[in-house]
């Protein structure tokens, strides 16, 4: 080592003043404080497997919308204590793989823990056994088909009332001033209609009416001559199980065949099109429908103006979307459920819970314990409420 140079380097470093360093003011406070770790709520998130493109678009969008309004409502209005919601859509493009698949990609997503699905019965019965095997509580907004809940499945929850059981509740509620009047029942070979039927029939021959069915093949019925098939048994009350467009022309038929007695229909027909086509035919005709007035619910005033402010004009889609998201977060609410499994118990478990088109309980089979539909009249200036079917005290 060199000595000399090593020292001379040592004395020259020595020699080198070190810099004046001009302490920092204090910072400034945040007006609203330091953010600490561990602060962020666990995000819950709703998934939502409806179609979303294609013929069908329009409905799953509404359905959508519903849930987005909810989920809204709750994180605007309800203080989060673990933990704030999300959704998440999933497009099932009205292709029973895709509704399938569309499960296994939101059981990928560990912050979903509940399902609101499907828009079809083809699509909810495809996609269930998926769900079920990944753990999802599944709330089912709008189909009627009775096959959804027979299938064993513990895991499936659905708010309208099924198809049999709206057509006992018709036959019920209507026929119940009609003493043994003469009945038919009419509807299409399909996935709509005949399950409905066969529960008015039932309901009415144990309420002592001549009762029958009358089941016309799909997509080949000629207006005409099933009016004259339905004349030939006579009836005094004919109630149409079906879509307007593939009944409404058979009651027109049945009007210019001479028929004087009175019709009645399934929810097929609450549509706007019975309306603008049919409401000289069906004048003062009952038309059944699972979505309540939600102008005569007083408990739900201020929701509704929030829930109208957010989507615009309410339609049944989007109002049973919304009621759907609620249950699911209800249930949650009252179990603090944050994963898939607790959630799906504390629906499991039971209890009461209020929504935007009612009040449920469900059955082990995952229907409502105490199944409504709503009778509306038809006449030139649009439906008319009626009443419900079960007076529940849930609207005036």
């Amino acid at each position: 080592m060199n000595r000399r140079g090593f020292l001379t380097s040592a004395a020259a470093m020595a020699v080198v003043p070190f810099p004046i360093v001009t302490p920092l003011p204090p910072p400034t406070p945040l007006p609203y404080g330091p953010v600490q770790p561990g602060q962020f709520l666990q995000q819950l998130t709703i998934g939502v497997n409806v179609t979303l493109s294609g013929d069908y678009a329009q409905y799953g969008q509404q359905v959508v919308a519903g849930v987005q309004a909810a989920v809204d409502e709750t994180n605007r209005f309800t203080a989060p204590i673990s933990h704030v919601w999300g959704w998440r859509s999933y497009d099932d493009r009205n292709d029973t793989a895709q509704a399938a698949a569309n499960a296994s990609v939101a059981a990928a997503d560990s912050t979903v823990v509940g399902i609101v699905g499907n828009l079809t019965a083809a699509m909810t019965i495809a996609a269930l056994p998926r769900y079920a095997n990944v753990g999802f509580a599944v709330v089912v907004p709008t189909v009627t088909a009775d096959v959804i809940t027979r299938r064993g499945f513990f895991n499936i929850f659905r708010l309208p009332a099924n198809d049999s059981s709206a057509g006992q509740l018709f036959a019920s509620t209507v026929l119940a001033s009609r003493k043994s009047v003469p009945t038919i029942a009419v509807a299409l070979d399909g996935d709509y209609g005949y399950d409905v039927a066969r529960g008015y029939v039932q309901q009415a021959k144990s309420d002592h009416h001549p009762a029958d069915v009358l089941l016309f093949p799909k997509g080949t019925i000629d207006p005409a001559a099933a009016a004259r098939t339905v004349l030939d048994k006579s009836p005094a009350y004919v109630f149409l199980c079906g879509k307007t467009a593939e009944l409404g022309p058979v009651a027109e038929a049945m009007r210019l065949a001479g028929y004087t007695g009175e019709f009645g229909a399934s929810d097929g027909f609450w549509t706007q099109q019975t309306i603008e086509r049919y409401a000289k035919t069906m004048d003062g005709a009952y038309v059944a429908s699972p979505m309540p007035p939600l102008d005569k619910i007083p408990t739900i005033i201020q929701l509704l103006k929030d829930f109208q402010n957010e989507v615009g004009q309410i339609t049944p889609f989007s109002a049973f979307g919304y009621a759907a998201a609620q249950l699911i977060i209800a249930a949650a609410q009252i179990s603090n459920a944050n994963t898939r499994t607790t959630l799906l118990q504390s629906l499991q478990h039971g209890g009461t819970f209020t929504t935007l088109v009612g009040q449920f309980r469900f059955n082990i089979n995952g229907d409502p314990q105490i199944p409504d539909i709503y009778l509306y009249t038809v006449s030139a200036g649009g439906f008319k409420f009626a009443r419900p079917a079960i007076l529940n005290g849930y609207v005036l």
